[in-house]
């Protein structure tokens, strides 16, 4: 039964980045606005920085096992993900401030995806934090 779920896992995940490529490329009404995408992408990492550290500390708090600081400096780099941006954005295009902001969605997805998820195994080591691997 485990392995029907890791198979339907492994279709969603191909489905919707397949389908946000295709978006990427195909979508018409595009509008890029760099000053509000900057503004986005730093948002995001002020707001995942206020999340991760307090909640961190909070959870800290009352644990015998703390939650170390290079663990949550990993949660804040490769917890970035966007299927659900992504699937929220693309529901409404139909005005020009929904078309920038699909855009700006799409591209946050494609840069966190492209260099946090590509820089994952370079920052764990980078972080000393040991991979272990179970078998299934």
């Amino acid at each position: 039964m485990i392995e029907l779920f890791e198979f339907m896992n492994f279709m969603a995940e191909n489905f919707i980045f397949c389908y946000m490529g295709v978006a990427l490329f195909t979508y018409q009404n595009h509008i890029f606005n760099a000053l509000f995408i900057f503004g986005a992408v730093v948002a995001i990492f002020v707001a995942r920085a206020c999340n991760i550290y307090p909640l961190s500390f909070l959870l800290n708090l009352r644990r015998k096992r703390k939650i170390p600081w290079n663990f949550q400096h990993m949660m804040m780099f490769a917890g970035l993900r966007g299927a659900i941006a992504f699937a929220l954005a693309i529901r409404d295009t139909d005005s020009k401030p929904k078309q920038m902001m699909f855009t700006t969605t799409l591209l946050i997805v494609f840069f966190t995806v492209w260099v946090f998820g590509g820089g994952t195994t370079q920052m764990l080591a980078w972080l000393r934090i040991r991979l272990v691997i179970t078998g299934s």
